[in-house]
């Protein structure tokens, strides 16, 4: 039995795959296989993973027929891996070289149910952006499950992926630990459970991974009707797990705490739905109406909750939409004739936008953080610097109003600090909390 089970989908990453394979296989450890999941990929994926297996015998390739999304690939890889630990890699990342001795030695050493690690991110232009956070190793010494979900509650922009983790097997096998087939964010559902049912920590505290998001073609680059049902389903998957757990520690408010950022970006493309789209939408809320009670919780969800137990699941929800609209739009009343720019990119700041420039608003752009971003056009608006601000004359700086779009009361505050030290005056900015 090897000690580690790498578990590789892999869709149309012809440009990529060839360089996370050689990350592992140059390693000076060894004591792994690695599975590959083609799923259904129309490139030369496929080929060049048969011919990695062909050279190797520590790679096996499985070819789908149908492309059915990470999840199901993932599922497949875990079935069929021998390995005591699994780490599930993304075709178009690599690992740090040299880093397999430190993470053979830290599970040997430490044996735990979760080895956490740090990572560095390299993204294309225009892609979404993250950075790693430092983690406390104190921590992670002696931590159960219920005292690293009190951490990770204080981690701002928290990332909740598959990767970043080491995980025992038998920890999968024996809580039934698997992904969410059919949709996206499956990510958001595995991690949460993983960090609530595991016994024990360790932290690998030096970069073990390179994560490379990308601008266009991966699942995090675009976002569909599927990414924004897919949120909703997840959102009841994690509730389920909590009412059957009945946790009632920092465990639960973590759960709590995804659950509300799922059902957030559930709100950021709900303007968008199709009426055939909201009566799907319906039929799954209707279809956890037990659980539904639990999202009154929320704070920032109670309209949600009251709409739907007031009218029903399809005129809650149609409600609902018109009350995510009519609370946007009623942040630019009396400022219908300035120059809009929304802040930053992403679900939320994408969402704002599209909502404004149905309602006939000038929307002039995005501003964003991000020098990937710059000079990107996104649904049509260019993406700038803050900087663009220090450089308008101050006729056309006092004729702008920026829209701060996000999910957390504190980086708004942070942003608007930083509007106020671009020149911009209180009167000149809103923010809009999803």
């Amino acid at each position: 039995m090897p000690l580690l089970s790498i578990i590789i989908p892999v869709f149309n990453a012809e440009q990529y795959i060839e360089e996370c394979l050689e990350s592992i296989l140059n390693q000076a450890f060894s004591d792994y296989e690695i599975i590959l999941i083609d799923d259904a990929s129309k490139d030369n994926s496929g080929h060049i993973c048969d011919a990695y297996a062909a050279q190797y015998e520590q790679i096996e390739v499985i070819h789908l027929e149908v492309n059915s999304l990470p999840a199901v690939a993932r599922n497949i890889g875990l079935n069929m891996s021998k390995g005591e630990y699994i780490h599930f890699c993304d075709n178009d990342d690599y690992y740090i070289d040299g880093i397999f001795s430190h993470i053979a030695a830290k599970l040997r050493d430490c044996a735990p149910s979760v080895l956490m690690g740090q990572f560095i991110s390299i993204p294309e232009k225009g892609a979404f952006i993250t950075k790693d956070v430092p983690l406390n190793p104190e921590v992670f010494i002696q931590s159960d499950s219920n005292q690293m979900s009190e951490y990770l509650l204080t981690i701002p922009n928290l990332l909740c992926t598959p990767w970043k983790i080491i995980v025992n097997r038998e920890l999968l096998i024996s809580n039934n630990i698997t992904f969410p087939e059919g949709y996206h964010s499956e990510d958001e559902e595995w991690f949460p459970k993983v960090i609530c049912c595991a016994n024990t920590f360790a932290l690998l505290e030096e970069p073990f991974y390179c994560y490379r998001p990308r601008a266009m073609g991966s699942i995090t680059s675009t976002k569909s009707y599927l990414h924004s049902k897919s949120h909703l389903v997840v959102a009841f998957h994690l509730l389920r797990f909590l009412n059957e757990k009945k946790f009632e520690d920092a465990r639960c408010e973590f759960l709590y705490s995804r659950i509300d950022f799922l059902l957030g970006l559930f709100s950021t493309r709900c303007s968008t739905f199709l009426t055939e789209e909201l009566r799907e939408i319906a039929m799954i809320i209707q279809s956890n109406m037990d659980i539904f009670p639990l999202i009154a919780k929320l704070p920032r969800r109670q309209s949600l909750h009251e709409l739907v137990r007031g009218y029903g699941a399809y005129i809650g929800i149609c409600l609902y939409r018109t009350y995510v609209i009519e609370t946007t739009m009623e942040l630019l009343h009396g400022k219908e004739n300035r120059e809009i720019y929304v802040f930053p990119t992403g679900y939320n700041g994408e969402g704002t936008a599209r909502i404004l420039q149905n309602a006939g608003y000038d929307v002039k752009g995005f501003i964003d953080n991000s020098e990937k971003k710059e000079g990107c056009i996104i649904n049509g608006l260019p993406v700038s610097l803050p900087y663009i601000l220090k450089k308008m004359p101050p006729e056309s700086l006092s004729s702008i109003f920026v829209m701060v779009s996000v999910q957390s009361d504190s980086v708004a505050n942070l942003i608007i600090n930083q509007l106020r030290e671009l020149g911009l005056h209180d009167s000149q900015f809103s923010s809009k909390i999803y």
